[in-house]
């Protein structure tokens, strides 16, 4: 076997078998999907989609945002399977670095997204939010809060994302928006109880 069929060594995890026969296989899939046969896909899907997912699971440490991690790396695999060179690397090794380039591409936005609550806490009007509930937040499973963000109505939820997720200040969304600023921050600290009731809730 050579080094460029072998899968990329993560500590703890398998991806599967990388012998001949599933290196012929797994090429031919991707040939096809390059050509647009979407039956290609779902056979891939069954062949890897576990295996990956078991990857994702444990560099994510949440099921759900692994799952959607998945089903990403198979539409990146659908959109550029033309550009994959079995010169360059087998086909199994070429999956797993797309699944794991996503994959850290969620983590460096959850580092992000700490360092935005973080930073938001320190201008917490007391009378505004629960800066502990705050912290909570930011120990809930990506997926657990994305959910719960779903739920909210659309003004809260766009607030909160601009805030917690893009770094805006209440400045910043107040001018964007033309909303009045005490708009803005009523609709964060409306839009941070429901999702305090929500996460209590599913814990419930």
């Amino acid at each position: 076997m050579s080094p460029s069929d072998r899968p990329i060594p993560f500590p703890g995890t398998s991806v599967g078998s990388t012998d001949s026969a599933d290196v012929a296989t797994d090429t031919r899939l991707l040939a096809e999907l390059a050509a647009g046969q979407a039956g290609a896909l779902a056979e891939l899907y069954r062949r890897r989609g576990g295996p990956l997912l078991g990857m994702l699971e444990r560099m994510l440490n949440d099921n759900h945002e692994a799952e959607e991690v998945l089903q990403d790396t198979f539409v990146r695999l659908w959109r550029r399977a033309g550009e994959y060179n079995a010169a360059k690397a087998g086909p199994l090794t070429w999956m797993v670095m797309i699944a794991r380039g996503l994959a850290l591409d969620r983590l460096r936005h959850r580092s992000r997204q700490a360092a935005n609550f973080d930073g938001y806490r320190q201008t917490l009007d007391p009378a505004e939010v629960d800066a502990d509930f705050v912290r909570r937040i930011e120990e809930e499973p990506a997926g657990r809060v994305s959910q719960a963000l779903a739920k909210l109505p659309l003004e809260q939820r766009e607030a909160i994302e601009l805030v917690f997720w893009r770094g805006c200040t209440q400045e910043e969304i107040s001018r964007a928006t033309g909303a009045p600023l005490g708009t803005i921050k009523a609709r964060i600290r409306r839009g941070m109880l429901g999702l305090r009731h929500l996460l209590k809730e599913r814990h419930g």
